[in-house]
């Protein structure tokens, strides 16, 4: 599975999802030397000016339409491309609220995609998965896949939200908390006038804990006991967690957590479920 299962979601970003499983495996089958790789994405910078390619315009429809996207990669001599589709289509039936596209890599048209994704190197036949809001969020080799793992990696609109802010740099203040705590309020407004200090370089990301399209992510947040109180949880520009707070969570506290960053120890360097540290 192409996505850590712990809560760092700085890896759970972008290419990293990919790269962290698939990417280094080179298919057997690709025969392009990486010279000519260079030379595919000099072409198509020198190309991508004279049009959108047709899988970013049908990226770019489905994010208009707040819809998921089940991307096939696939090579020009890969011979299982059908069994992805099976599969990719089989998890349109179930998530309906998504669309399936194929993405030839080898295709100098996406060759700007392939290398956002980090797809150079990446084994194909795989299955990646884009959220609603446009960010990658995981994927699956072909020997992996299965419709409903696929379907799990359609993020909720709340870790959407999240992923979006990450995405743009800026920290979140993920607020876990029920309509009827009376603490709710005052953490907010701790929140928003942390957020003015921090230049609105934040975003509250508010997560009702009776929402039951948010209960996969409630479990990936992997609170310490079922709260009684509203917990505020603070996650830096890098996806770091560096704030949990129960019950309050004042201003100048909020503000240091978004700006602490925690320092790397050698991890991510790969492998299956790899993880890059832990609350």
């Amino acid at each position: 599975m192409i996505i850590l299962k712990k809560w760092q979601l700085r890896t759970l970003l972008l290419a990293n999802v990919i790269a962290l499983n698939a990417y280094g495996n080179l298919n057997a089958k690709n025969k392009t030397s990486e010279t000519e790789k260079v030379q595919k994405v000099e072409k198509s910078s020198q190309t991508s000016s004279q049009g959108t390619s047709k899988v970013q315009t049908k990226l770019d429809k489905a994010k208009k339409n707040g819809k998921a996207v089940f991307v096939v990669v696939t090579g020009s001599a890969d011979t299982e491309k059908d069994k992805a589709t099976t599969i990719a289509k089989s998890a349109v039936a179930k998530y309906k609220n998504a669309v399936m596209v194929e993405m030839n890599r080898d295709d100098v048209a996406n060759a700007e995609l392939v290398n956002k994704w980090r797809l150079s190197g990446a084994q194909t036949p795989l299955i990646m998965v884009i959220s609603p809001k446009g960010y990658p969020t995981g994927g699956y080799l072909l020997n992996e896949a299965t419709s409903d793992k696929i379907v799990e990696l359609v993020p909720s609109p709340k870790m959407d939200n999240t992923y979006e802010a990450l995405n743009n740099s800026k920290a979140v203040f993920i607020i876990v908390s029920k309509k009827s705590y009376t603490d709710k309020s005052q953490i907010i407004e701790n929140c928003n006038a942390a957020i003015k200090q921090l230049q609105n370089k934040a975003i509250v990301v508010d997560v009702d804990l009776d929402d039951k399209k948010e209960s996969a992510f409630i479990k990936q947040l992997n609170l310490k006991s079922t709260p009684n109180t509203t917990v505020a949880i603070v996650l830096n520009a890098n996806g770091q967690t560096t704030g949990y707070f129960e019950g309050k969570a004042q201003s100048n506290e909020l503000v240091l957590a978004a700006n602490k960053v925690i320092k790397s120890r050698g991890c991510c360097s790969g492998g299956r479920n790899a993880s890059c540290g832990s609350r």
